[in-house]
Parts: structure tokens; sequence; C-alpha cells
């Protein structure tokens, strides 16, 4: 028999090994909530807002119950303007190149002619980023005006989703995600479309959240990184397992630390702390360091690299 939640209903069954999950964090939002787009862009300040999460026990895979269809999330992502995305370029810009040498470390398939995808490619900093270091680099980024801000700069750009990309004859030597898979409906089917589009050999690098992590364990249903776009939350052994139930082979799992403007993150933060957040941006305003970089590293994401087999 099925388990059941306190409202009786049946729970989820986990996306990755079948079990039943059970309720970990009932919703803290007003049930039949709409999302707007404000709150799946990549600098939203609904941070600790979520629907219903389900937790299995069995492998550590977490999901939410979102209030709307698969459909309605993706009106809602191409919807989304995010020019606050800005304001921590630099900041950004440093993460990638860490990312990229995390991803040059290892032996590639077509070391002459280095192919790179990056899905959910936002403004498209990675993308130069490693254009810079001689990669051929393509991005899907569903946001029609991320897009546009990345074809102004001259970067191959698909508007769409993964599940609608299909170049003609065209394999990459490395697919990138950087916060980009707990928000999928289905992470196993797109893990196997990555592995359609990789050749041999090739690598797959992604940044996801940890809700194993310190920071999860610390403020549990507070945790800023509960938020209603997050459609699934992973341990390192649920998404090592996930890797290696499509075909990849783990080469690297760590914890990757976020490096922004100390500004940027106060104000992220009042949504979740409050007065205590913007009495703190006023103080880093009044003494001029809310433009000052800050690393933040409580375990909540984890950076993977991972080798088609």
């Amino acid at each position: 028999m099925s388990a059941l939640t306190p409202s009786g209903t049946e729970t989820p069954a986990c996306l990755l090994c079948g079990k039943p999950q059970r309720l970990l964090y009932p919703s803290n939002v007003p049930r039949g909530k709409a999302i707007h787009s404000d709150e799946v862009a990549c600098t939203s300040s609904h941070l600790s807002l979520h629907d219903d999460i389900y937790l299995c026990d069995a492998c550590g895979l977490a999901r939410s119950a979102p209030t709307v269809d698969s459909d309605e999330l993706a009106e809602l992502y191409g919807a989304v303007e995010d020019p606050d995305y800005w304001v921590s370029e630099e900041e950004r810009r440093a993460s990638f190149r860490e990312a990229l040498e995390a991803i040059e470390r290892y032996r590639l398939p077509g070391e002459a002619g280095r192919r790179v995808l990056e899905i959910g490619s936002a403004v498209g900093l990675f993308l130069e980023e490693a254009r810079q270091r001689g990669w051929e680099a393509t991005g899907i980024e569903p946001s029609r005006w991320a897009s546009e801000q990345a074809r102004r700069r001259g970067l191959e750009i698909y508007t769409g989703t993964l599940e609608d990309y299909h170049p003609t004859g065209k394999t990459f030597d490395a697919v990138a995600l950087w916060d980009v898979l707990e928000h999928l409906t289905d992470p196993v089917a797109a893990l196997r479309r990555i592995r359609e589009l990789l050749a041999p050999g090739g690598l797959v690098a992604l940044t996801t959240v940890n809700i194993a992590g310190a920071g999860a364990r610390i403020f549990r249903g507070r945790w800023p990184w509960l938020m209603r776009m997050h459609l699934h939350y992973f341990t390192p052994q649920s998404l090592r397992e996930l890797l290696r139930r499509e075909g990849f082979e783990t080469l690297r799992l760590t914890t990757q630390p976020k490096v922004l403007k100390l500004g940027y993150v106060l104000e992220r933060a009042r949504g979740l702390f409050g007065s205590l957040a913007a009495a703190g941006q006023w103080a880093a305003e009044r003494l001029r360091l809310a433009s000052c970089p800050v690393k933040v590293n409580l375990g909540d994401i984890l950076l993977v690299v991972a080798r088609k087999k």
C-alpha cells in the first residue's frame, strides 16, 4: 500500500527509485497561489517560499509538488526579464572560469575543436568565457529577453528548452548546466537527452542544490534554496546514482561556494531575514562595502563533472 500524507492523499513515487516519498516540508504559500515570472528569475528574492516538499528515504532525492504544470512553467521562463543578473557579472564570470578549468582538467573527445553546449545559458556569460578559451560554444535558454541579450553580443543561442533542441548531426564534447537541473520537470529524461547530444567519452558538468548540506540541515523548512521554481533537490548520493543509471561515470563531486557582491546577497536576504538584512544592507552601503565580493559555502551547491560511458 502506498504511503499517505497527513491529508490522506497518496505520496508521489520517487522519480529515481520509484519508492513512495514522504512529506518533508508542507507548503508555506497559500494553496493554489499562482507563480509569477519574477519567482523563476535567476535573481529571484522569493527565498524559502515553497510548495509541498517530498523526500525519498531510500535514495535521498527530494521533489516539490508544484501547483502549475510544465507548460505553464515553460511560459513563465519564456517571459522572464532579469536585468539584476548583471549586478554580479564580474563574480559570475569568475565562477564560470573556475568551472571551465574544472572541465578542462579531464580528457575531451575532440581536443582540436572543442564544442560545449550550455543548457540554461541566461545572458551568455559562460558562453563568452568559454569562447575566449577556445571553445565553440552554443547555448539553450528559454527566456526570450536573456536570449536576445546574448545574441546582441554575437553568441549562438537557441531560444527554447532542451526537449525542443535538435541539432542536425552535431554532438558536443561537453554539456554544462549551472543551477539548472533542480528546475527541470524530469531530470532523468534530461540526462538521457544530454547523453544523446554528447560525443563518446564526452563530459557533463553541472551545479545543483544539495539538500543534505549544512545549510539545509540548519535552516530546515526555511532553507533559502527551497523555492517554488526548484522542482528537485539532490544529495551527493542521489545525484551520483542518477548519473550512474543514465550511463555516466562521476569524475568529481564536491561543494561549490557562491561568490557574489555583498549588497546583492543582503538584498536577496531581505525576504528571509527582514529588518536584519535591511540593516546590514544599509550599513554596507554607508561603509561602501556593498560592492565587495563575498564567498558563501554552507554546502548548499554541488559541483559535478561526469563522463559519458
